[in-house]
């Protein structure tokens, strides 16, 4: 294809000035898909799985409080210990006397014992339910009843469906490799229809509205979402989450339609939400607002790598002088309004690295560069942002909520996802009510057997 070349100055000029509009919009392509190379865990959204084979950051976007090796002071030990009252008991008896006989007199002493804990055979045991008929001296005979949960020839008992519940949810295994477990185990091998009727109905009987309820009234709360894979279609694992309990449900949506559901405690909540900044939050007035700056902190170390941005520098620096100010996020800090004018006066120095953007085009949106839209997030959110800073209970990230998700990514990752809804229902109940009693200290298993026994469930620990 041949090329006319331009014949006057003004011409070349022309030229001239679009290839260098040209090459300026090659250059920023450039720069983004340089910019998505770089991106790892630790400046950006995505996760650690994502990073595959990339060597880690040695230094973590938040700085841990330095602590010794070892248990901490206060740290209530798991030490093994001594039993009373032993299962069974071994007498290590001498073998024979130096002077070559064995005739013993007396009671022997017991100078020194040792115990080994070991697991009993394993062996189901089998509880058989005899209706018994009777005839009054009157001459009626009487009937017994089998008792109500007893409604098949043959079943398997509350115990029984209690672990199924535990290795299914917080042991993250599939119906086939429960099944092949408790025939190697027991020597029964549970077909997988009966395991997912057990775990409906232990999923039936969690107390989600205790639950709930509990959350409703917490003065700080976690919230956070993610996406699961329910028969092939993507839907949505929202979690609520305080210190002591966890409340998660299934949406099709992410965003406020979720929010809004009849599922959700954030119509109703009053207190503060962490969150990692979603925009549909910020819609619930009625609560205040804190901003997980382990989110933020990434960003600013993004745009660090891949910008050179010298207010990005400076920002980090401040947010982690604050954090560590506040003793690592467990306090408040004296001198706010310092910090404060400090904050502000960065973002004010940011304007000139990173100016709004220009329209080209009469339609669309304003592309704005990544820093310019972090700085405008943190000028429109600084309250929220530095909250941790203010308010004793409000923590510096939202890590709560991100390990009450972590589970189900996990057991996702290793079935490949939810069937059917009920079996999504099923997870997300059975996993709030376990979340909830490991954050207590509570005995799992016992809990879950007294429930599914019919119990009624106690919020307080007793």
């Amino acid at each position: 294809m041949e090329v006319k070349l331009p014949e006057t100055i003004e011409e070349c000029h022309q030229l001239i000035g679009e290839l260098c509009s040209v090459i300026k919009q090659m250059q920023v392509e450039i720069d983004e898909l340089k910019a998505q190379l770089k991106q790892n865990s630790q400046n950006s959204h995505r996760p650690p799985s994502s990073d595959e084979f990339q060597k880690p950051n040695p230094k973590p976007a938040v700085r841990r409080k330095k602590k010794a090796r070892g248990g901490q002071k206060g740290h209530r030990g798991e030490t093994l210990k001594k039993v009373e009252n032993p299962d069974v008991v071994v007498e290590c008896e001498p073998t024979g006397c130096v002077c070559g006989g064995a005739a013993w007199v007396g009671i022997g002493e017991i100078l020194d014992t040792r115990q080994v804990f070991e697991l009993p055979e394993p062996r189901l045991e089998v509880l058989e339910y005899r209706r018994i008929k009777r005839i009054c001296q009157c001459g009626q005979a009487s009937c017994g009843e089998f008792p109500e949960k007893v409604s098949g020839q043959t079943q398997y008992g509350e115990r029984v469906q209690a672990m199924v519940s535990l290795m299914s949810v917080q042991g993250c295994l599939s119906h086939r490799k429960i099944g092949e477990f408790f025939a190697n185990l027991y020597g029964y091998e549970l077909n997988e229809a009966t395991i997912q009727e057990m775990l409906q109905r232990t999923s039936q009987v969690m107390p989600m509205e205790e639950i709930k309820s509990e959350i409703s009234e917490a003065q700080v709360i976690h919230v956070d979402e993610t996406s699961i894979r329910e028969n092939g279609i993507k839907k949505w694992l929202h979690t609520v989450s305080s210190k002591r309990w966890t409340y998660q449900f299934v949406h099709r949506q992410r965003g406020r339609a979720a929010m809004d559901d009849e599922k959700s405690v954030l119509p109703q909540y009053r207190g503060v939400a962490v969150h990692d900044c979603l925009a549909s939050y910020f819609g619930f007035t009625q609560m205040k607002h804190g901003i997980c700056n382990a989110h933020i902190l990434r960003e600013v170390t993004g745009i660090i790598e891949n910008s050179q941005s010298r207010w990005g520098w400076r920002m980090k620096r401040l947010l982690l002088r604050i954090y560590v100010d506040s003793d690592y996020g467990k306090g408040t800090v004296a001198d706010f309004a310092g910090y404060e004018e400090r904050y502000d006066k960065i973002l004010a120095e940011a304007e000139t690295e990173e100016p709004p953007a220009e329209r080209i085009h009469q339609k669309g949106k304003l592309k704005r560069t990544k820093g310019r839209n972090l700085l405008e997030r943190m000028r429109k959110h600084k309250e929220a942002i530095l909250r941790f800073a203010v308010e004793k209970e409000v923590p510096f990230t939202n890590n709560q909520a991100e390990r009450d998700l972590r589970n189900a990514k996990v057991k996702q990752k290793m079935n490949g996802g939810f069937r059917a809804a009920s079996g999504t229902q099923s997870y997300v109940r059975i996993n709030s009510y376990l979340m909830s009693l490991r954050k207590q200290g509570r005995q799992v298993f016992q809990e879950l057997v007294s429930i599914i026994k019919g119990q009624p469930f106690s919020t307080c620990q007793t």
